[in-house]
């Protein structure tokens, strides 16, 4: 018994900090990047080397291009650069569904995510935990005879990969936990569960 409540409580420990330290050394990989690219020019504007220039580039480069992705115009040249990147196959199936997901998991809008749900799947007695998208177009509601519920399914350990698929609204149980918590919960295979959770309505648009 100590030795699997050890087990759980080192698992817990690596599942928490791996996606922190994943994240850090995504960023310090961009400073670093940017830090090599730069340095050239600190030296030669400035007649010396300064250590983390990368990094208030880095952050200047992020703040610069977040003012200009909220600009009517820098929409407007972000969107045709976009449509010119998304003539490439390959690129477009990955931006587009990169992109599509962290709209989701951070925007958190009408197009986004809208509910945690638990269902049936892939045989009855076996279930999984989902996010709403959307509820389906009348289109498909019409060819199955039922109106069903888009739902995006995430896999462990890693929520940004996953499936789409629609079921019925019936076979929805939608709960009361925040995407963050499902999330935790999806990360951690279980491992980080929320004490309470209870089932609610789908709520109004």
């Amino acid at each position: 018994m100590f030795l699997k409540k050890l087990r759980n409580i080192f698992l817990t420990g690596i599942l928490v900090i791996l996606p922190l330290v994943a994240s850090i050394y995504i960023l310090w990989y961009l400073f670093v990047f940017i830090d090599n690219l730069v340095r050239p020019m600190v030296i030669l504007l400035f007649k010396r080397d300064l250590p983390g220039a990368g990094i208030i580039l880095t952050l200047l480069v992020i703040m610069i291009t977040g003012v200009f992705a909220t600009n009517v115009i820098g929409k407007k040249i972000i969107t045709v650069a976009e449509n010119l990147l998304l003539k490439i196959p390959l690129y477009r199936n990955i931006y587009i569904s990169f992109k599509q997901f962290l709209e989701g998991l951070f925007h958190q809008n009408k197009d986004s995510f809208e509910q945690v749900i638990i269902f049936e799947y892939p045989r009855k007695g076996l279930y999984q935990m989902g996010f709403i998208t959307k509820e389906t177009s009348s289109f498909f509601n019409s060819l199955t005879g039922q109106e069903l519920y888009n739902v995006f399914l995430p896999t462990t350990p890693n929520p940004t990969s996953g499936m789409f698929i629609m079921i019925p609204k019936k076979e929805a149980i939608i709960i009361d936990i925040s995407i963050e918590e499902a999330l935790k919960l999806i990360i951690s295979a279980g491992i980080l569960s929320p004490e309470k959770v209870e089932i609610k309505e789908m709520k109004d648009k």
